[in-house]
């Protein structure tokens, strides 16, 4: 089929929604389906139309930018152009104009799926109260008639959508997804290596990943470490992540608890592929402290490096531990309970045997994106 996927972000904007698409592009493509992409000009020196790797990309300008998303109403122009060549519309949610895509996409008689990566939760300890409940109501009301009109809804696991405010109404029509994500097999070079090699002689390197927000939770690990070092004196916490984000002042609001614990934190910054796949290679332990994540693409990445993984039990990211036994489940929103699974882990850790077949075979049951 001739499939038109629509998403706020896509490469090379390198969050995990935009890379989780941008996987779903390449799974389609390798299907036999033609692929286009229409997504937001996030950067003004971007092409506004090019191919990449055999992917039509088509982006849209943007009028103003509230909160994480990049409100750009021309992309509804542009998909009326362009839906006619279509047979299939893939939107990517959260999206901003979720509900007049999908209209307009049921109105040309067109296939419509959509792949749902989280709803919204924008933060509770930073930012206006008012504000975000409200944006976080009217996504509920966008997204719930756009799932309705759809033929077909996904996200990662169905112990997710069992617990979405927006996915659960639409059980019937759901399926599974998880990214086909590989690990870079290159070896990096420079100062990363010996700076990881270093960490890795001295401590037992505790891994994190991701942004820098309320969302992740990487505070309450922070709060865990006192806790921690009592019991495993020789720990550091890596993390490989963005730290300051426009939309969201979460890291400087906990600049002093950051400060606090400096010399058992290594703040590594934006990773390229390369030096990510060696970051996790090298670590004891990966720390999974969300208070909500649909599926994070961390897990995916250090479960591939053998990794075990310490998850909070929220729903979605804690179905690879449930399911491979690869690690362990810990209460979440407790900083007490989560330094408590580290040292129950790190004390026990020679114990866990990593089954690598079984974590490859969980990951290719759900690797296909499957079009009716």
């Amino acid at each position: 089929m001739n499939v038109l996927l629509i998403s706020e972000y896509f490469p090379p904007h390198w969050t995990g929604i935009a890379k989780a698409f941008y996987h779903i592009a390449q799974n389609l493509k390798s299907q036999g389906h033609k692929v286009s992409v229409i997504t937001t000009q996030f950067d003004k020196s971007l092409k506004r139309s090019e191919i990449v790797l055999g992917i039509r990309i088509i982006r849209v300008p943007y009028i103003f930018q509230l909160s994480r998303s990049h409100f750009a109403p021309q992309t509804i122009f542009s998909l009326i152009n362009h839906l006619a060549d279509f047979d299939a519309v893939v939107i990517n949610s959260p999206h901003s104009l979720i509900l007049p895509i999908s209209i307009l996409t049921k109105l040309f008689g067109k296939k419509l799926y959509i792949f749902h990566q989280g709803d919204l939760t924008l933060p509770r300890q930073t930012g206006n109260q008012l504000l975000n409940r409200t944006l976080e109501l009217l996504f509920d009301s966008m997204t719930i008639p756009a799932l309705a009109l759809a033929n077909t809804v996904s996200c990662s696991t169905a112990d997710y959508a069992q617990n979405s405010r927006v996915l659960k109404y639409f059980l019937h029509k759901f399926t599974a997804y998880i990214p086909d994500l590989k690990l870079s097999s290159i070896k990096p070079t420079g100062s990363f290596v010996k700076k990881m090699q270093l960490l890795k002689k001295k401590y037992l390197l505790v891994g994190i990943a991701g942004r820098f927000v309320e969302e992740k939770g990487f505070d309450l690990l922070f709060q865990s470490i006192p806790q921690i070092l009592k019991a495993v004196p020789n720990i550091q916490i890596v993390f490989a992540g963005e730290m300051r984000m426009a939309y969201e002042p979460f890291f400087e609001k906990h600049q002093k608890l950051i400060e606090k614990n400096k010399n058992y934190t290594s703040f590594l910054g934006l990773l390229n592929d390369e030096e990510l796949s060696y970051f996790y290679h090298s670590l004891d332990l990966f720390v999974i402290s969300s208070r909500s994540d649909c599926f994070p693409l961390s897990q995916i990445e250090a479960a591939q490096a053998g990794v075990p993984i310490v998850c909070t039990d929220i729903p979605g990211a804690r179905m690879l531990v449930k399911s491979v036994e690869n690690g362990i489940i810990v209460k979440s929103n407790s900083p007490h309970d989560l330094g408590a699974g580290i040292i129950n882990f790190i004390k026990r850790k020679d114990k866990l045997k990593i089954d690598k077949y079984k974590i490859d075979r969980y990951f290719k049951k759900y690797e296909t994106f499957r079009l009716d």
